[in-house]
């Protein structure tokens, strides 16, 4: 659970991530790093500048995309009221745009999302030490080029992206797969935290570009 108490070798962390499930796993992660001290989790731009004034923490871990806005709004936002709050942004995108967006906006850091969890906590400490850290410097746990989302997900987790990319519904995979509409909807929440996607047709898009499912075909014209 998130902690108002720290001391001094201790640096207080805000989660700002509107998927709460994938908030939660950050929290669970973080707790078991002595120095590392989660005060809030945050949903939104709004609920960040609150918990920001209230906690003060040393790092604010924030998502690219919120529903309120997205991570260089907030960062503004956060230098009004809190200058010496370093920001770490995450992001499911690995293209130079959104890197460099995140980067100009003042940022300490960029970690886009395929990242390994101790990759993470490498960035909260190097951020944390007055550090800055590149989102375009890849660790052993992926490869150059475009982010590895396919390791990301589980084989189910795909199968379920390559029927939405197919255009079917809940009820339509929940048969193909032999699975309960209730799982589906679950799988559907996991692809969509893990690819920091904010809809179905976005993780569909994520999962083209990175390459790992096919887009779908095209229908010849008349049919």
């Amino acid at each position: 659970m998130p902690s108002s108490e720290t001391t001094s070798q201790e640096t207080r962390v805000l989660i700002v991530d509107d998927h709460r499930m994938f908030a939660d796993s950050l929290v669970r992660v973080l707790d078991d790093e002595a120095d590392l001290v989660v005060v809030d989790v945050a949903t939104s731009i709004a609920e960040a500048i609150h918990a920001v004034g209230t906690y003060r923490p040393d790092v604010v871990l924030l998502d690219y995309r919120l529903s309120d806005g997205d991570a260089p709004a907030c960062i503004a936002e956060l230098r009004d009221i809190a200058p010496d709050t370093r920001v770490l942004v995450m992001t499911g995108l690995g293209d130079e745009a959104t890197l460099a967006a995140a980067r100009n906006a003042g940022c300490a850091g960029v970690v886009t999302k395929d990242r390994a969890a101790r990759d993470l906590v490498d960035g909260l400490r190097a951020i944390a030490s007055g550090r800055s850290i590149d989102g375009s410097e890849r660790s052993n746990h992926g490869t150059a080029g475009a982010p590895d989302i396919a390791s990301v997900l589980s084989d189910r987790e795909r199968e379920v992206l390559e029927q939405l990319a197919a255009g079917l519904s809940t009820e339509d995979i929940a048969g193909s797969l032999h699975i309960s509409i209730v799982t589906v909807r679950n799988h559907i929440q996991h692809v969509l935290g893990k690819l920091g996607a904010r809809s179905r047709l976005e993780a569909v898009a994520l999962g083209i570009q990175a390459g790992i499912i096919a887009p779908p075909a095209r229908r010849p014209r008349g049919i």
